[in-house]
């Protein structure tokens, strides 16, 4: 039974890349893919991985391009166990999550579904300087974050750029 289930999910994982092959893989334990179009000249690179946290940078050829840190990290609050996404958290769970973004910064709420139907919260810092996208998925909390190239503020092309590549997000949990 073992070996049965082990091959259906080398069979998911290799259709899953087949089908993203124009795009990026960034795997989590074998627990979850996220998969997604890369703008041109961009790539990804893992910079740490340990039991319950993936870090890792999508970067632009282009010194002065925008860059993204991801972060998919093992959810502590139970709740988030059976969420597929924000919309299955109660409204005191989102206002918590709300909460500890306005924490940090002077941010706008607002929310995006992905082309594969993926929910995410967008998080606009007003002055320019990030811009955030978090879920939660069976479990995990993912965070995708843009931040300028030239450290300055986000231009209008480089959200964009970062717009197509989000749109195109598909977040898969691989059960088993």
């Amino acid at each position: 039974m073992k070996k049965i289930i082990a091959l259906l999910c080398a069979l998911l994982l290799l259709t899953v890349s087949c089908a993203s092959a124009a795009g990026t893989v960034v795997e989590f334990h074998d627990k979850l893919l996220l998969n997604g179009n890369l703008p041109e000249g961009y790539t990804y690179s893992r910079t740490s991985l340990d039991d319950n946290t993936l870090m890792g940078n999508i970067t632009s050829d282009d010194p002065a391009g925008a860059s993204f840190e991801i972060c998919i990290s093992l959810a502590d609050n139970a709740s988030y166990i059976a969420a597929e996404s924000p919309k299955d958290l109660s409204e005191e769970e989102l206002n918590l999550i709300k909460q500890l973004f306005l924490n940090e910064s002077n941010v706008d709420f607002d929310t995006l579904v992905t082309a594969s139907g993926d929910n995410l919260l967008v998080v606009r810092e007003t002055s320019g300087q990030f811009l955030d996208f978090y879920t939660v998925c069976l479990g995990y909390e993912i965070e995708l974050t843009l931040f300028p190239g030239d450290g300055k503020l986000l231009t209008e092309d480089q959200v964009n750029k970062c717009m197509e590549f989000i749109k195109s997000l598909d977040i898969v949990p691989i059960r088993g």
